[in-house]
């Protein structure tokens, strides 16, 4: 197919359902010429098996290795990418926990292409309503965030509206190649897993690609597939507190302090630090029911979601 490459990274492991459910929605996608790379935790599995037989000269599979998590995963990506030559566009960074029944990706690009210097995920929904697709900070000195549109009703959306926010989770997010290369990798050391998106295109933010949620490009998320994460799992105590220093943890201490050293302002890093550690005990004490009863408006990031 005709035109510059538009790189698609996709980490996985033991996720052979997901990443066909995945592929199949790319079947939506037109007029594109997409390379779809996943960068398998697991080579030789029953998901390396089912992309041999799909046969799809569109998808490559990289091969990683069980240590390796969300970002060396995604920087095994990033780093096939490098290495062409010439003729690359876009990249998108994209989870195997979505899917979409509609030519999504089309619309993504047209936008990009039309909004300069900017990086655009797509809106993410589960169920009804829309869930945490970004996130805007309303004061790093609090760590005061807002989740635009979260827990908004599909059917209220706007149709075509660019929405800026200074952090993009990546299951469906598009970025300029130039910024890429520019970027360099995810801080896959430091973040292994969790956290890792927020950083990246927060640093892309700083050199200038501004983070945009794009209305007219919609996703379907499986909140479920995800790690130790107290709003999206019923989680006893006796495991919340078990899990809390593990790599897929979504409320480690040791990983949102390393968050904070490389996103946050300085003199934001003291009272970060500390909310940030009254937060993770509340998780861990209350779960993330109990939370959601706290702040149940809409744009908390846990309403609707």
């Amino acid at each position: 197919m005709p035109g510059p490459v538009i790189f698609v990274v996709v980490p996985t492991f033991r996720e052979k359902a997901k990443v066909l459910a995945l592929l199949r929605s790319f079947r939506h996608v037109e007029d594109l010429n997409l390379k779809i790379l996943i960068a398998n935790g697991n080579p030789g599995d029953e998901t390396t098996a089912a992309l041999q037989e799909l046969n799809d000269s569109r998808v490559v599979e990289i091969s990683g290795h069980p240590g390796l998590f969300w970002s060396g995963l995604v920087n095994l990506g990033l780093q096939h990418v490098m290495h062409r030559e010439t003729n690359q566009e876009f990249v998108i960074l994209m989870n195997t926990d979505v899917e979409f029944t509609s030519d999504v990706l089309s619309s993504l690009v047209a936008k990009a292409r039309a909004t300069p210097h900017a990086q655009l995920a797509a809106v993410t929904i589960s169920g009804d309503h829309v869930v945490s697709s970004g996130v805007k900070v309303a004061s790093w000195f609090l760590t005061l965030n807002r989740h635009p549109l979260a827990g908004t009703l599909v059917e209220s959306l706007p149709q075509d509206a660019l929405i800026a926010v200074d952090f993009l989770p990546t299951r469906c997010t598009i970025i300029p190649f130039a910024a890429v290369k520019q970027a360099g990798f995810v801080a896959e050391k430091a973040l292994p897993h969790y956290g890792a998106d927020n950083e990246y295109t927060n640093r892309l933010r700083k050199l200038g690609y501004q983070p945009f949620i794009y209305t007219g490009a919609r996703v379907r998320l499986d909140a479920k597939n995800t790690g130790t994460d107290v709003f999206h799992k019923r989680l006893s105590l006796g495991t919340r507190l078990r899990s809390l220093f593990t790599i897929k943890s979504t409320y480690n201490p040791f990983y949102r302090f390393q968050f904070i050293r490389l996103t946050y302002p300085v003199y934001a890093w003291p009272s970060a630090m500390l909310l940030y550690t009254l937060r993770t005990v509340l998780e861990v004490l209350l779960g993330g029911s109990a939370i959601r009863l706290l702040f149940p408006h809409r744009e908390s990031g846990f309403s609707g979601s």
